[in-house]
């Protein structure tokens, strides 16, 4: 059950001694939070605004804390019952998150729930509110109806929208500022942004269509009027004309959500709905970073490239401490993070094909050039067969990107790496034999494991997979790194020449 509240100023009474603004009806739900609620119904008029009429709804989603969700609507009334001016009207519905399960917060801007005037007579007991119910003005048809009025100027908007929500819902930046004339306006693009993303994420997204002191607000999206709109803190847009003050460059997620706005896509929107589901609510940060990974997994070339490198670096960069041999913690690495940021979408669960992985790992490992360091531990977080499929596309990207295998393939990497060479019996799938270039790396460079890594290269060798020639100079590094220094000073011996290595297997 929500519980309502009706706040206005009225004139002193048996339930309140004192005249003025205060709650003249409140329903049993709600009697518990009227100190929560209290701060959320204020109401400042636009500069010189007297009548009604010029002042606009205040409709508005808060947050207090994580088992409160708050929506107000206030409106100016002008006089209150002593003839002085400024008197407004807050109607507040307080409920527990999973009364909204199903909805958006915007949905309820025109809900036929919102009491026009206070309720008569002082000290009366409102009802509980058994549901809520969403008005019929605000749907996925206005956001389309929207964006193809506005054309590309509003796509580029709704991609700067969505980079600075989710920037601010993850706490990495600030909210944003929607200045217009006009509130319906302001709800367009609340709703715009509230419908790019799931639901779930959403019910963490604060925002009011007006305030009069924008530079004190503190939601998300924050609706302000021009006369107003200069003491606005950046990033702050310009609804009326499609501007925008400020603000950062779009993000991979952004744009991979407007664009399917853009296209008509809108089933890419709801698979990454599905895919967010598909793990538990764990708060607004990790719902961002389930939110850019289901974006990258999704993306069909790469759009999402950021993923690693800009999307996840504000909340999991941790500064990398070189181990003795110079490589970086597994934890630290590039390909740690992209795991973990896989793992937050428990694959398994939202079933999510391997395949998919796989082209996501490729597409983003592919700019990495820190070393990999404990790559085993890199991927612990992932089960199977999802462990595989990064790995394919780590080798795959490393395949297309010759010139930094030195850079991210230090010695523990090779060292892992080359045991894939045992680690195929039975006809499994051989990963290292699928990437040759970076296996013949590998097996080159593998610590203390000369000899098994030869006779890996000569079956390799057989598979058609190099030229003799690099067969010979990396068999050549490996026999020198196996031999005494005074054998290595009479030059090499290669037994595989004669035939003997053959013999061996």
């Amino acid at each position: 059950m929500a519980g309502q509240a009706h706040y206005t100023s009225a004139p002193p009474a048996a339930a309140g001694p004192h005249g003025g603004f205060r709650f003249t009806a409140v329903s049993p739900a709600a009697r518990p939070a009227l100190g929560v609620l209290r701060p959320l119904a204020g109401y400042t008029p636009p500069p010189g605004a007297v009548q009604p009429a010029e002042c606009p709804t205040a409709f508005a989603y808060d947050r207090p804390d994580e088992d409160t969700a708050v929506l107000t609507r206030t409106r100016f009334t002008g006089r209150d019952y002593t003839g002085r001016l400024g008197n407004h009207f807050c109607h507040a519905l307080c409920a527990g998150p999973g009364e909204l399960a199903g909805l958006r917060p915007v949905e309820l801007w025109d809900t036929p729930q919102w009491a026009p005037s206070p309720a008569p007579g002082d000290g009366h007991a409102l009802p509980d509110v058994a549901e809520l119910v969403p008005g019929s003005a605000v749907g996925p048809d206005r956001v389309r109806r929207l964006l193809a009025a506005a054309g590309e100027r509003g796509v580029r908007l709704l991609e700067r929208l969505l980079t600075v929500t989710l920037r601010a819902l993850a706490d990495e930046d600030t909210g944003a500022t929607l200045i217009s004339a006009d509130p319906e306006r302001v709800v367009d693009w609340i709703a715009a942004v509230s419908y790019s993303l799931p639901a779930g994420l959403t019910a963490r997204l604060t925002f009011t269509t007006y305030t009069a002191r924008p530079e004190d607000d503190h939601r998300h999206l924050t609706g302000t009027r021009p006369e107003t709109g200069e003491r606005a803190p950046a990033p702050a847009f310009d609804l009326d004309g499609l501007g925008e003050h400020g603000g950062p460059e779009p993000c991979a997620s952004a744009r991979f959500l407007a664009g399917a706005w853009d296209s008509g896509r809108l089933d890419l929107v709801d698979a990454v709905a599905d895919l967010w589901d598909a793990a538990p609510d764990e708060g607004a940060g990790a719902g961002v970073r389930r939110l850019r990974a289901a974006c990258a997994l999704l993306a069909p070339d790469g759009a999402a490239g950021d993923l690693v490198q800009a999307a996840f670096a504000p909340s999991w960069t941790t500064p990398t401490t070189p181990d003795v041999d110079g490589s970086t913690a597994g934890e630290d690495s590039g390909l740690a993070r992209f795991v973990r940021a896989v793992a937050e979408l428990r694959p398994q669960t939202a079933g999510v094909p391997p395949e998919r992985v796989r082209d996501a790992a490729e597409r983003h490992l592919a700019t990495l050039t820190a070393p990999l360091g404990d790559v085993r531990s890199a991927l612990a977080p992932l089960p199977e067969p999802y462990r595989d499929a990064v790995l394919a596309g780590l080798l795959t990207a490393l395949e297309d990107a010759a010139e930094s295998r030195a850079d991210v393939l230090d010695a523990q990497a090779c060292a892992f790496l080359a045991s894939l060479a045992d680690g195929a019996p039975g006809g499994a799938r051989d990963l290292l034999a699928e990437a040759p270039g970076t296996a013949l790396h590998v097996l080159r460079r593998a610590p203390e494991e000369p000899r098994r890594a030869g006779l890996r290269i000569l079956r390799l060798y057989r598979r058609g997979l190099w030229e003799e020639t690099e067969t010979y100079e990396a068999l050549r590094d490996l026999v020198r790194a196996e031999q005494p220094e005074p054998e290595r000073e009479r030059g090499p011996r290669l037994p595989w020449r004669r035939g003997s290595a053959r013999e061996k297997e």
